[in-house]
């Protein structure tokens, strides 16, 4: 076959392809719009935010509405202390005086949302968190394939020994979440549980950083956030974080990730979506100069 006969080929497979085209609009029916809540505490001073929102269909142009008809209590079961968190603004929040944490390591938090009558209610555990060494940089020239020239940053932590500990990791760029990465989730510095202990992270979690496709410029701030899970958390959000990265050619099946909220009357079965957690958090940041 000639080069002609080629082209000749190609523009008619193209041609047929591209008429194949064609939009489709598809009437979805409207699913039940569940309750789900975000509620995060950590270890760090000042207020602790967790919002009630209700979900909205698939081809709605509206984002989830906050709900603010609740009454949220967080309670430190450890001492014995309680929380009552204030709706305003789309969120519930509690602000401690004098700029101190209400979340501290090793005490176990019970989470109690009262709507419509109901109660439900959550535990976690505040785990532990090791603390970030260092941040550096490197300047690559780039390969023209998978690495763009620019800085690569680099995340240098080590696990603390004894124990088994899960870690949740996340990049920011310039004071935004870099959308170029997605977030990491660890195991003793690792990505399964009995490999290592108390050593540092492995290169792939050390580089997962940067990305090769849009490195770091000079005047940049990087910022790396370390979070401490404890099991049931780390789960969620590997499911979480499978869910939204699913797609493209070998994508699975969506499933339903678990929520942890319980109702506290016997038989009921009313739900809240979504996840109670509790993280020890440490952060460093770095600037490309």
């Amino acid at each position: 076959m000639n080069r002609l006969q080629s082209i000749f080929i190609l523009a008619i497979a193209a041609f047929l392809f591209s008429s194949c085209e064609k939009v489709i609009d598809l009437d979805l029916p409207d699913g039940e719009k569940l309750v789900y809540v975000d509620a995060w505490i950590n270890d760090q001073p000042g207020t602790q935010t967790i919002k009630l929102l209700r979900a909205v269909n698939y081809q709605d142009p509206n984002g989830p509405a906050a709900l603010g008809d609740a009454t949220i209590t967080l309670t430190d079961l450890t001492d014995n202390i309680k929380y009552d968190f204030v709706f305003a603004n789309g969120a519930y929040t509690y602000t401690p005086a004098g700029g101190e944490a209400i979340g501290k390591t090793n005490h176990r938090y019970r989470l109690e949302i009262t709507r419509e009558g109901e109660t439900y209610a959550a535990e976690d555990l505040l785990p532990r968190v090791a603390t970030i060494d260092s941040l550096t940089l490197e300047y690559k020239p780039g390969d023209g394939d998978f690495e763009k020239e620019g800085f690569y940053a680099e995340l240098y932590v080590r696990d603390l020994p004894g124990a088994v500990d899960h870690y949740w990791i996340r990049t920011n760029r310039n004071g935004t979440r870099n959308t170029f990465l997605n977030d990491m989730l660890s195991i003793d510095g690792s990505f399964y549980a009995d490999v290592a202990d108390g050593f540092l992270f492995i290169p792939p979690l050390r580089e997962g950083i940067t990305s090769g496709e849009k490195p770091y410029q000079k005047g940049d701030v990087v910022s790396v956030t370390l979070r401490s899970l404890t099991e049931g958390s780390y789960v969620f959000m590997e499911q979480a974080l499978k869910q939204i990265s699913n797609g493209g050619l070998f994508s699975e099946v969506l499933q339903n990730v678990p929520a942890n909220l319980s109702s506290t009357t016997p038989g009921s079965t009313k739900k809240i979506y979504g996840w109670f957690g509790t993280a020890g958090e440490t952060s460093s940041s770095i600037t490309v100069n």
